[in-house]
């Protein structure tokens, strides 16, 4: 772990401390692939830079390049943009800015802001090492500026490790190195304006721009692999982790201590980088969704850097315009119920949403009371609303390990980033974001929302539920529900025809094709999933239901859209109840439809209906009720299983201070030691260790048996003891399970869930004891929770294709009172109506 800084930092969960938990440098996660097309993503938000920031796009000298800018045909909104000539550039290694003196004034408060934040960001880097090796890098380096390959594996090109590119080590050195110099690090006052360091510092500095690349095509990874210089087949490395280094470590060093050719460097590199705003990436396309933030950042960095406030609007121009809510599936960026996409359509408020925020907070930290603040203009204010909906939305998608006090991110939310173990200090690592940050931009824009969420997620506590959040949340846009009570968190995750279910990239999470088929993690104590998908069975991920081992599972295959539309839920903010038609979009061997209620009294009932499958024997279709690490004992029907074994008609099985009860069903329990290898599901050179591993599901079967409808009730964050008496004190009644409806009865808090799977909806009659039959009848597929006690109605429609719902309660012989429900629609489709009777 990176260092700590002299100025205390608010830790999520534990206390006013040093920096326990840093924010991981983005660039320690390429997030780019060549294989990706960001110019198919037709709702990429239009960048509005001027033709400044083209300056000396590909002239490694540094000088004016008549020749410079990007091919014609990714130049395409160059006129509109601006009426000045690449060969005249306004962002140059001496350009000043021409703007009046309060604007002078304004670049150099926001630089002095934007030196302690690079200085907390260097700081954070992953695996670079902390200031007691920087003498030891020193004596290191080469009279040529170059480390050893025995440190630093310099490998380019074609050749080089596309994520986490490991060349990137020598500029995270630098970067730590110039950030000694300029101060603020503990334990490095000796290398305060040391002229040892520095002269080291430059020497690395020269070395790299002197072999930096010269093909244009190199920037987007396109170029021909006998190509020289340092460039990566990964475009992030190039244009957004390098430039991003090279600007930070410029500003640290300060342009009054750059040579003339290190400043034409320092400048060449940011202005490459940041023509892609306007231009996109060679060979790739548009920037989208955090990728745009962070090139914004980087060209702020140039204006800084160049003291061109006129760069700097234009920066900030474009990020306001990327953080907006948007309100098409499948677009990159926020969406109005909080989650984040990237990659056209993945759920990743984890990781790409994780830089998108800190991007976020750095940018509008140190543009606080100036013209670049959002709060300055009619699009900065939807920035600030929007990001507002973001932050609230990602408070309820993390975790604490109560072990280690440290915030994390659910699974669900970090996609294949689920391949690194914790101690790679990647997204698993730690929610990655500087609470205090939060709590400094929500002084700074007088935001109560911000200011709550800080204190939300800075709050001590002594299990998984971080903060106060209780109750439950539906993510119509990304198909997610998530339901927090009393010492734990749980969370489900779809998709749908508007989303993605995962991706393999980088060779990272090639396993991966079953994480969005209903997945279900329970969190109490925090660790029942950290460091385990190394020795997981990717057959069973937690929750899903699956025809085992019947697809193949390869980074070729993994990702895909659903053929189904009927995919998401209703949510009252206290219960809740997800609704998802499955079928195998890769095979077509397996369909299902399947339902999740989650009730009062932390009680989750799943009905399973409708399967169907065209395996045979050997791939039986299962329900995997959970797949996490091994901890005290197994209670099968109230007896300890010591070992794995299969249990017929089995009622309950209780583990881990989460219980299940079922009707009389063929249960399969695993338990055993199982190597956790993190190489062949991704990038981490961690060594192999030995995990203890539960898994447990029960079986469908196959052929008749299938007709069958299956059901289950879980009891999270419950004693062996408590959970004897809970399973016999609730009273559930099943109302239908069937290809029609699924629905359920709570009886003991008086409330009827429905789902109504087909397209002309239905009708269901349930008899609450001692009272008349009631009937509640839907004009369309609906999710529907009835409230009896005060009447109230919550619906929305999964498919998002119906403008309106016409409901019917019937009680007995009484006339039956109606409701008409005008549907949310656009970016909102799909979001739950709560009226009353």
């Amino acid at each position: 772990m990176a260092m700590t800084l002299r100025m205390l930092v608010l830790t999520w969960g534990i206390a006013l401390l040093p920096t326990l938990i840093p924010r991981a440098y983005s660039a320690a996660i390429p997030r780019g692939d060549p294989s990706i097309d960001l110019a198919s993503d037709s709702t990429a938000a239009e960048s509005a830079i001027i033709a400044s920031m083209l300056a000396n796009a590909f002239n490694p000298s540094g000088t004016a390049n008549s020749n410079a800018g990007l091919p014609t045909a990714l130049n395409d909104n160059a006129a509109s943009t601006s009426s000045s000539s690449p060969s005249q550039p306004l962002v140059s290694s001496t350009s000043q800015s021409s703007s009046s003196s309060s604007g002078s004034d304004g670049v150099q408060i926001m630089l002095q802001r934007r030196l302690p934040l690079i200085v907390e960001d260097v700081l954070g880097t992953p695996d670079v090492g902390n200031v007691s090796d920087i003498s030891a890098w020193v004596s290191s380096l080469g009279d040529d500026g170059k480390w050893p390959s025995s440190e630093v594996d310099y490998t380019s090109g074609c050749d080089g490790q596309k994520a986490n590119w490991p060349a990137e080590l020598h500029w995270e050195r630098v970067a730590l190195m110039a950030a000694a110099w300029h101060g603020g690090v503990d334990g490095g006052d000796e290398f305060v304006n040391s002229s040892s360091l520095l002269d080291a510092t430059s020497r690395a500095m020269d070395f790299w721009f002197k072999n930096d690349f010269t093909v244009e095509d190199c920037l987007g990874g396109k170029c021909d692999c006998s190509s020289s210089g340092f460039w990566n087949s990964n475009w992030f490395s190039n244009t957004i982790a390098i430039p991003k280094l090279v600007g930070e470590t410029c500003l640290l060093i300060g342009a009054d201590n750059l040579s003339d050719s290190q400043m034409g460097s320092c400048t060449h590199i940011l202005n490459r980088s940041a023509a892609t705003l306007r231009d996109g990436v060679p060979g790739i396309g548009k920037m989208t969704g955090a990728n745009t933030l962070d090139i914004a950042k980087i060209s702020v960095d140039l204006g800084l850097l160049t003291k061109n406030d006129s760069a700097i609007t234009d920066a900030y121009t474009a990020a306001h315009k990327e953080v907006v809510v948007q309100n098409t599936a499948k677009t990159d960026g926020i969406r109005a119920d909080g989650s984040f996409a990237q990659h056209g359509g993945i759920l990743y408020n984890g990781n790409y949403g994780k830089d998108y925020a800190n991007d976020v907070l750095a940018l509008e930290i140190i543009a606080g009371g100036t013209k670049h603040s959002a709060q300055s203009s009619n699009s900065g204010t939807q920035s600030q609303q929007a990001f507002e909906t973001l932050l609230d939305g990602d408070q309820w998608m993390m975790y604490r390990n109560a072990k280690t006090g440290v915030v994390h991110w659910d699974f669900s939310v970090l996609n294949r980033m689920i391949s690194f173990p914790v101690a790679d200090d990647q997204a698993t690592g730690s929610i990655n974001i500087n609470v205090s940050h939060i709590q400094q931009l929500g002084s700074e824009w007088n935001s109560p929302t911000l200011q709550a969420i800080a204190s939300n997620v800075a709050a001590p506590g002594d299990n998984a539920n971080v903060g106060n959040l209780t109750g439950n949340r539906m993510f119509y846009a990304n198909d997610y529900m998530v339901q927090r009570g009393s010492g734990y968190v749980t969370t489900l995750k779809m998709f749908s025809s508007r989303t993605l279910n995962t991706e393999c990239i980088n060779d990272q999470n090639p396993f991966g094709f079953h994480l969005s088929d209903g997945t279900v993690y329970t969190y109490m104590e925090g660790t029942e999933y950290g460091d385990i998908a190394g020795a997981w069975d990717w057959n069973l991920i937690p929750g899903t239901t699956t025809n085992y081992a019947a697809t193949k599972l390869d980074c070729g295959s993994t990702q895909f859209t659903s053929g189904e539309a009927f995919v998401g839920g209703a949510s009252d903010g206290k219960v809740g109840a997800a609704a998802m038609r499955y079928k195998n979009p890769a095979t077509g061997s397996l369909s299902f439809q399947k339902a999740w209620f989650f009730l009062d009294d932390d009680v989750q009932h799943v009905m399973v209906a409708a399967a169907s499958t065209t395996s045979d024997q050997d791939h039986p279709v299962i329900s995997v009720l959970d797949q996490k690490r091994l901890n005290g004992a197994v209670v099968v029907d109230g007896q300890e299983a010591t070992r794995s074994g299969n249990f017929s008609g089995a009622a309950s099985l209780w583990h881990d201070n989460v219980g299940y009860t079922f009707n009389k069903q063929s249960l399969s329990v695993n338990l055993g030691q199982r190597e956790a290898d993190w190489r062949p599901i991704g990038i981490s050179k961690l060594a192999n260790t030995a995990v203890n591993l539960f898994s447990a599901w029960l079986v469908h079967g196959s052929g008749s048996d299938l007709s069958v409808p299956v059901a289950y009730t879980a009891y999270p964050a419950v004693s062996q003891d408590d959970f004897a008496a809970k399973s016999a004190q609730t009273s559930l009644t099943t109302i239908q399970n069937d290809k029609s409806i699924s629905a359920v009865f709570d009886e003991t808090h008086q409330t009827a869930m429905f789902v109504f799977w087909d397209k002309d909806g239905g009708s269901a009659t349930f008899t609450p004891s001692g009272k008349d039959a009631i009937t509640v009848q839907s004009s369309g597929n609906s999710v529907v929770m009835y409230k009896l006690n005060d009447g109230t109605v919550t619906v929305s429609d999964p498919s998002q294709s119906q403008k309106t719902l016409h409901l019917s309660v019937t009680t007995g012989r009484a006339q039956a009172r109606a409701l008409d429900v005008d549907l949310p629609q656009g970016g909102e489709a799909g979001k739950s109506v709560t009226q009353t009777l």
